[in-house]
């Protein structure tokens, strides 16, 4: 048992140094999270007069991507084809 205590303390250990050491990369990340949950609250509440910008931007970045991949699809098709 010694020694499946002491994996499992390794990897605990690791698991926190990898977290440390990389949180200043989830930072960024986490500040654009905060921000569309606040924008969220916004969109839900109603009151404010920024309400269609930011219905309108969350559905702009909903079908980007859609169109997106849908013109590489496109386009690729035409390329193969020629």
């Amino acid at each position: 048992m010694p020694a499946m205590a002491a994996g499992r303390d390794a990897a605990r250990h690791a698991g926190n140094r990898y977290r440390r050491t990389f949180a200043w990369l989830r930072h960024p990340a986490r500040n654009v999270e905060a921000e569309a949950h606040h924008l969220r609250e916004v969109e839900q509440a109603g009151e404010a007069g920024e309400t269609p910008f930011v219905v309108i931007g969350g559905v702009f970045l909903f079908v980007l991507p859609i169109f997106l991949l849908l013109l590489a699809v496109a386009l690729a098709a035409y390329y193969i084809a020629r």
